[in-house]
């Protein structure tokens, strides 16, 4: 595996960026897509080419299996009950166990301005075809939470599509380009085990009733085909404020069975509950609860 050397600090010599248009740690919030139950996350895993030979390899097994579904799953029957303990699971714990308490309700507070960037490994038409579905599904995901979600100047999310090699030597470029971000969450992504699938970080601003100051999510360049568009599905929607995974989740891409490899029409309603009207950033479980119940009865008779 060649490693690019220098390339931090200058966008387009190594590593190229370019704006597209259309766990405990102490300060952020990190979740790590890990592989399904029974599959061999491979840790060990070196150079690029095996590295994809050896998604490419889950990805296989994982359909073969039926999973990486592909479709909405609108006629999975959810439950009010069972949707909102999946919403206190996703979006109102520590996933590592941090706290038996929880923790409060983070989502964006702030208009979420989007970049891709690319490593230097990624060819012409794979920027374009990743280019088109990440600014389809952002809109998606505006349009399904009434947040606004654009590509811009100065951005606030990242959406970072590198290598094995580039992501290790992105210390810096991450420390200028995500606010806030810790030191615990830069080594985490630089120290990025090969059995975590893809990653994202969110930064809470100091005063969490702001909501997400920033975030960063990191797909392995690796992937193809439906491991690609679940991780991209996933990463980018627990970066909207829903950072955990929860085994009783279904029908759910915040599962780690694997078994829908794209954003649920549960997993919609999850985010339709997250940024409502009614609810804040910093409310506590305690507080949200009456809120939480009524959305849940009122979305699952849909």
């Amino acid at each position: 595996m060649k490693a690019c050397q220098g390339w931090i600090a200058r966008l387009g010599g190594c590593f190229v960026g370019a704006l597209m248009a259309g766990s405990g740690f102490a300060a952020d919030g990190l979740s790590a897509r890990s592989p399904a139950p029974g599959l061999d996350g491979g840790a060990h895993v070196k150079g690029q080419t095996t590295l994809a030979s050896h998604y490419a390899r889950i990805q296989s097994a994982l359909v073969s299996r039926g999973l990486l579904r592909q479709d909405r799953a609108q006629n999975v029957p959810m439950t009010a009950a069972a949707l909102e303990e999946s919403f206190y699971e996703i979006a109102l714990q520590h996933e590592y166990g941090r706290s038996s308490a929880g923790k409060p309700l983070l989502r964006w507070e702030d208009p979420v301005r989007y970049a891709v960037a690319f490593g230097a490994s990624i060819t012409d038409s794979q920027r374009r075809a990743d280019t088109s579905a990440i600014g389809q599904y952002f809109r998606r995901l505006s349009g399904v939470t009434g947040h606004p979600i654009a590509a811009g100047t100065s951005p606030n999310f990242l959406v970072l599509v590198v290598n094995d090699g580039e992501r290790r030597g992105m210390g810096a470029y991450l420390r200028s380009n995500v606010p806030g971000i810790s030191n615990a969450s830069i080594n985490a992504i630089l120290r990025m085990p090969t059995n975590h699938f893809c990653m994202v970080v969110t930064v809470p601003h100091a005063n969490r009733a702001n909501g997400i100051q920033s975030a960063v999510a990191v797909i392995r360049a690796e992937h193809s085909g439906r491991m690609r568009t679940s991780c991209i599905h996933e990463e980018l929607a627990q970066g909207m404020g829903l950072p955990n995974d929860c085994r009783n989740a279904r029908p759910s891409i915040f599962n780690d069975d694997e078994e829908f490899g794209v954003l649920t029409a549960h997993d919609e309603h999850l985010l339709r509950i997250l940024y409502s009207p009614s609810l804040r950033s910093g409310m506590r479980r305690e507080d949200a609860r009456p809120i939480v119940q009524s959305l849940t009865q009122q979305l699952a008779l849909r």
